[in-house]
């Protein structure tokens, strides 16, 4: 499994909103699949979740997790990311969520408030898989 930089040509697969599929591991050691909204500078992934959810248990459990990112206009070319989480940042503003919803959606986060608890949950991409490209 490749590491260092990511791969120029798969590089607007991070830039396109379209949702990653990451996969956590739960406590039974089992699998577990959500689609996510992310920020990616292709060194580090950021994503905002919620402390109720069971990936944040997952990943306060065990750091490690891989995001899938599939070209939406390709079904045969794909990123896979490899990571670990280093940091799971409390917020509490729509601030950073609407980082994200602005490129998934063009607009700020109409679906929360302000003084919902949210993390930032920052992941170092420690390897990469790629196809398709």
């Amino acid at each position: 499994m490749p590491t260092g930089p990511l791969p120029a040509s798969y590089l607007d697969l991070i830039d396109v909103p379209v949702l990653g599929h990451l996969a956590t591991v739960s406590s039974a050691n089992r699998p577990q699949v959500n689609p996510v909204w992310f920020l990616c500078d292709g060194t580090q992934l950021l994503l905002s979740i919620k402390p109720e959810t069971a990936k944040f248990r997952n990943l306060k459990a065990n750091p490690a997790m891989a995001l899938s990112i599939l070209d939406p206009k390709d079904s045969h070319r794909y990123l896979e990311l490899r990571g670990t989480v280093i940091e799971f940042e409390l917020y509490r503003t729509l601030e950073f969520v609407n980082q994200l919803a602005r490129k998934y959606t063009g607009a700020d986060f109409t679906d929360g408030r302000d003084g919902e608890e949210r993390y930032k949950v920052t992941v170092r991409i420690d390897s990469w898989t790629a196809a398709g490209g």
